[in-house]
């Protein structure tokens, strides 16, 4: 577990198995990790809205949730072969991560940042398999 994709993914099952939990008795949960990138994790899925964090706690998005219940996600907490179900969360990842953009991009987000941003989410999605039609139209806000 020591990608950025493996931390997150760890990240939100932890939040998904709890429903709030202390920013730092998650952050101590994770105090084998290197704390960088356990911290760079926690801020991308926090940028990228899945997960709502404050001064104190922290929690899953609703829509992450929502996901979850209705078994999109096929996250299982001790899957038989001990690993979760990467490439359905990845897909999740980054269809969020472009939706967040798409809405950024509506209120008229530093426009500059938004430029720079965008080729990397276009990057993670398509490494997660999302076709090109589908990153563009989640970019653009026309599919949620």
């Amino acid at each position: 577990m020591n990608t950025p994709n493996d931390i997150e993914t760890a990240i939100i099952q932890e939040l998904l198995a709890e429903h709030r939990w202390n920013r730092e008795a998650l952050k101590v949960k994770f105090g084998h990790l290197d704390q960088q990138a356990y911290d760079d994790a926690f801020a991308s899925l926090v940028v990228a809205g899945v997960a709502h964090a404050d001064r104190h706690d922290v929690q899953a998005s609703r829509q992450l949730r929502h996901l979850a219940a209705l078994g999109v996600l096929e996250l299982d907490p001790a899957p038989p072969n001990g690993t979760p179900d990467k490439a359905t969360l990845d897909r999740v990842l980054a269809r969020e991560a472009l939706t967040q953009y798409a809405r950024r991009r509506e209120v008229d987000c530093d426009p500059h940042m938004l430029t720079e941003e965008l080729p990397a989410l276009v990057d993670r999605a398509r490494e997660a398999g999302l076709d090109a039609a589908t990153v563009s139209r989640l970019a653009e806000g026309r599919e949620a």
